[in-house]
């Protein structure tokens, strides 16, 4: 079932991929960044995407920068339509309230609030014990006690801000640069992350549960930085239907909290299943949509996340709406490490792969996804045979 739209929407986003959790037709409109890969989308959906591009000095613009060119507000304004991004900002609710656009996200402050290691605790209340155990504290005031521990600064992204403790030294020439800065410091939990795309409204609505795929090279060269999500291993014998049952309460809960908040829409959860006593704990909550949306939406059939997304926002009813969970499908991605790679786009799509390619940019940011209807990964932080065919086309 595909919600239908009482007045058009347009999605504007850096990336063109955010966008394509449903097709671009009808009243659905997409803006984004002149790109090969946008070029190959608008082919296929010449009335409803439109691409913008470069800016000035060359660089594709950011989802503000979209919003703020006089065309993109002509666009919109033409068609009298509500306004969704894939990551809401402060910048981005004052200018579309100087516009007055109706920005269908929720508020930029909520999601701080939500995602921020130390705001976080405060605003989980008692679920906070769905935690490891935790402390905030100073870095000046942080002491390793000879066990390893997991140190988060209060932003973190993709692992950037998250930080595994070993030694003294390690926590010292952190605490030197940063001694008066708030942190969460985490009992360290070794074991595989799993993650879940939750739509918050009345009641929850919980998509597929994923593996997600950390810290593999040639992928990336930073430990905890998030590779991709494979949703074949999540439905396998590797995990057990208690441990698939207590992942969808802890994301009941955050979703019951998350609408008392005021929050609509999707939101992620990221958890751990402790090796050693199978326990799961709650990692992350991603107060977005999480990056795996369209992906899972195109894997999905008839009722989709992603829909479940807009009628949230919408204020619109789903009591009829259930989410077939999926068996198979995985998305990998290449990001930008410090060795430089080419990857063999011909041999992957040979194998028929979707390859999406991103523009160069930071350290650590996307440069390649992959796309399969199968998995990629044979066990935790192992590749299986077509995983393997993947990272040997990086070179």
């Amino acid at each position: 079932m595909t919600i239908r739209l009482r007045k058009p929407l347009v999605y504007v986003t850096r990336d063109i991929e955010r966008a394509l959790g449903r097709e671009p037709k009808d009243g659905y409109f997409v803006i984004s960044n002149d790109t090969p890969y946008g070029r190959m989308v608008r082919e296929r959906y010449p009335d409803n995407v439109w691409l913008v591009g470069p800016d000035p000095s060359g660089e594709q613009f950011d989802t503000y920068g979209l919003l703020s060119l006089p065309s993109v507000a002509q666009a919109i304004l033409e068609r009298g339509a509500d306004v969704l991004v894939f990551q809401n900002t402060a910048r981005i609710e004052r200018l579309a309230s100087e516009r007055g656009w109706n920005l269908l996200n929720p508020s930029a402050a909520l999601a701080k609030e939500i995602e921020e290691k130390v705001s976080q605790i405060a605003w989980l209340e008692k679920d906070a014990e769905l935690l490891p155990p935790h402390r905030i504290a100073k870095m000046k005031d942080v002491v390793f006690e000879g066990k390893r521990f997991v140190l988060q600064f209060n932003h973190s992204h993709t692992g950037e801000g998250t930080h595994v403790i070993e030694s003294a030294d390690a926590l010292s020439a952190l605490a030197v640069k940063f001694p008066e800065r708030e942190c969460r410091v985490v009992e360290f939990v070794d074991g595989p992350v799993l993650t879940v795309n939750v739509v918050s409204g009345s009641w929850p609505i919980i998509g597929s549960i994923s593996y997600q795929i950390t810290g593999i090279a040639p992928f990336t060269d930073l430990p905890f930085s998030t590779i991709g999500n494979d949703w074949s291993l999540a439905a396998s014998a590797e995990f057990t239907n208690k441990d698939r049952a207590t992942i969808r309460s802890m994301a009941r809960k955050i979703g019951r909290r998350m609408h008392r908040s005021g929050w609509k829409g999707l939101f992620g959860i990221d958890v751990v299943k402790d090796s050693t006593t199978g326990k799961i704990h709650l990692l992350e909550i991603n107060a977005r949509q999480p990056a795996s949306t369209a992906f899972e939406s195109q894997l999905q059939t008839k009722t989709t996340i992603f829909d479940a997304h807009i009628a949230a926002l919408l204020g619109r009813s789903w009591k009829i709406w259930r989410l077939s969970p999926l068996k198979g499908g995985s998305q990998i991605v290449k990001r930008k490490t410090e060795k430089t790679h080419t990857v063999d786009t011909k041999a992957l799509e040979s194998k028929g792969l979707a390859v999406i390619k991103y523009e160069a940019g930071p350290h650590n940011k996307e440069l390649f996804r992959i796309q399969s209807n199968e998995g990629v990964i044979a066990g935790h932080g192992r590749l299986n045979a077509l995983g393997n065919f993947i990272a040997s086309c990086i070179r």
